[in-house]
């Protein structure tokens, strides 16, 4: 350990996933963070300019920035990193590397954000996707927007040096809490999305669930966080939606159902499928990004985004040989994706570059 160091960290959410990356940080090296959060867009220039404050009281003593995500956040720290010859990271999580006019989604999909996000990419020492396809892949699940994602695809002239490293998931804090004494609800389907409006309803996939729903009344079907944001819709009544939902609430819904959809247009690498597959559910997935390589054997790849490829990808799914497909999408998180490994990979990635 060399807690000695200090890194920069900034970041925009803290979401669970970016406070896990803080945490194993902190386990290594003397932290600072920055959580560039404006309360309103309007307002995103004040931040800036907290920012900038934040990198003068704490760059001269630094021995690497790290951000997550790239964005209008990473601009101003990578380019004064560079200047003062900091070895620099990017954690690309997602959105970096999309471009989906169709739904609006993507930082390349606006041209400013796009901006920041290329000259950022080109600006870092190191970038750190989570799954490979973030830096250029073929894509095929559906036509309406670019064949090919990646920041490489949108970023034409980003070379910049990268280690793929996945997200890591802890096996003792995710498992099935109801495997004793308890079963899960017979042929029961969930999905997290938060704020299913505007291009999240689509790039979730919730329109594809809704629509399936229709043709199988006598299953369940839960989208955990979407709340009353669905109220102008017909809902089918067998599609229950619940309110967003605090993070630690998320092992009992995952332990009470039998089945996980991951329908998303784009994605990164997906946590809560992660989760979920901890808990026993058995994952029904989108042929997008890193969805294919998590779920591997242990689930079901819907190829196209198309409503009757999906009900007959649901109809396999509830004739399968279910507890074993359980126990198995379990075991292939805990064996391939532990947050150790992850640990490992990222701390190994920044000593190197800034341990003589």
């Amino acid at each position: 350990m060399h807690k000695e160091e200090k890194i920069l960290f900034i970041y925009k959410n803290p979401s669970s996933f970016v406070l896990k990356d803080r945490d194993i940080f902190a386990k290594h090296f003397t932290v600072a963070e920055f959580s560039f959060n404006p309360a309103h867009k309007i307002l995103t220039p004040f931040e800036i300019i907290r920012e900038l404050w934040f990198l003068l009281l704490h760059l001269s003593n630094t021995k690497a920035v790290v951000c997550e995500f790239a964005d209008y956040h990473t601009f101003f720290p990578l380019l004064f990193a560079k200047l003062f010859k900091i070895p620099s990271f990017i954690i690309i999580c997602g959105t970096e590397g999309h471009c989906f006019p169709s739904i609006g989604y993507g930082n390349h999909n606006k041209k400013l954000m796009a901006w920041f996000t290329c000259k950022s990419l080109k600006l870092a020492t190191h970038l750190l996707p989570v799954h490979r396809s973030l830096v250029i892949s073929n894509y095929t699940y559906h036509d309406n927007d670019f064949p090919q994602q990646g920041y490489q695809a949108h970023c034409k002239n980003v070379n910049t040096p990268f280690t793929e490293i996945n997200y890591g998931y802890d096996g003792n804090l995710f498992y099935n809490n109801v495997s004793q004494g308890a079963n899960k609800i017979p042929n029961s389907f969930l999905t997290v999305a938060l704020n299913v409006k505007g291009s999240t309803f689509y790039r979730k996939g919730v329109d594809l669930i809704l629509e399936m729903a229709k043709s199988f009344p006598d299953y369940t079907f839960t989208i955990l966080g979407a709340g009353d944001s669905l109220d102008h819709l017909s809902v089918p009544a067998n599609v229950l939606l619940l309110p967003p939902f605090p993070y630690e609430t998320l092992i009992t819904h995952f332990s009470y159902h039998e089945f996980y959809f991951q329908l998303s247009i784009a994605e990164g690498f997906p946590n809560a499928l992660c989760e979920a597959m901890l808990c026993e559910c058995i994952p029904i997935g989108s042929a997008v990004n890193a969805i294919p390589d998590i779920i591997g054997n242990t689930g079901f790849i819907l190829q196209r985004k198309d409503v009757t490829l999906l009900k007959e990808l649901v109809g396999t799914a509830v004739k399968s040989d279910k507890a074993a497909l359980a126990k198995k999408a379990r075991q292939r998180i805990v064996d391939n994706f532990p947050l150790e490994k992850r640990e490992k990979e990222l701390v190994s990635e920044i000593e190197k570059r800034i341990i003589n």
